[in-house]
């Protein structure tokens, strides 16, 4: 038996969560310790999963995020900090490839999630503004002639409206998988949307100046 199975089987992830000062309910939630969890969001038992960041694992794998440790320290500090009896020898070269390849699918992993929380803010801030400009849109066609009122441009900012609203409805108030269903099919759209709407409205604002 490795150093792994050795840790794993002799400690559970709430032991060593509880002891490096995580607060866990006694239903097993606690508020994650590895995103803004103000709502408790991750289940911690043998093992743990954020079901809000996606973050999961084991023991070890707790450990290591915690402290930013390979697997490899963080089972060492998993032996030292709680006393365990474990062999601690050097690692085969296959072992250590698989680590090696663990923290690389990790980091990307990481990675992907910084984006996808990245794009959610600098989304909510675009169909923010383009509501702003189908508002304003609206407020320079008053006094204006028919022709600029039932413009194309003006028709398709308001067809824009609805769906701008309910993008945004997603990301404030959205489940994670609606947010994540978001960003992994439509984010495309919602740029385009976005930036014909800025399209569409200065083209509008145009005509009025013109009709002025």
């Amino acid at each position: 038996m490795n150093i792994f199975s050795e840790v794993k089987e002799q400690l559970t992830t709430r032991q060593v969560a509880e002891s490096y000062g995580l607060r866990i309910r006694k239903n097993g939630v606690a508020c994650c310790p590895f995103h803004d969890d103000r709502h408790p969001s991750m289940k911690v038992d043998k093992n743990y999963h954020c079901f809000a960041c996606g973050v999961g694992g084991d023991v070890i794998d707790y450990t290591a995020r915690m402290y930013g440790l390979s697997q490899y320290n963080a089972a060492k500090k998993l032996v030292e900090d709680f006393g365990l009896h474990v062999q601690t020898e050097a690692m085969s070269r296959e072992e250590r490839q698989r680590l090696r390849m663990e923290k690389e699918e990790r980091m990307r992993i990481i990675q992907i999630k910084k984006r996808f929380y990245r794009w959610c803010e600098e989304t909510i801030e675009l169909l923010k503004d383009a509501l702003i400009q189908i508002e304003d849109s609206g407020q320079v066609l008053y006094g204006k002639p028919p022709d600029v009122i039932f413009s194309e441009d003006y028709a398709m900012i308001l067809h824009a409206e609805p769906i701008i609203n309910y993008w945004l409805d997603i990301l404030c108030m959205g489940s994670e998988q609606e947010k994540k269903e978001l960003f992994m099919q439509g984010r495309k759209e919602v740029e385009q949307v976005a930036g014909n709407v800025r399209k569409w409205s200065r083209c509008l604002m145009e005509r009025c100046r013109e009709s002025a």
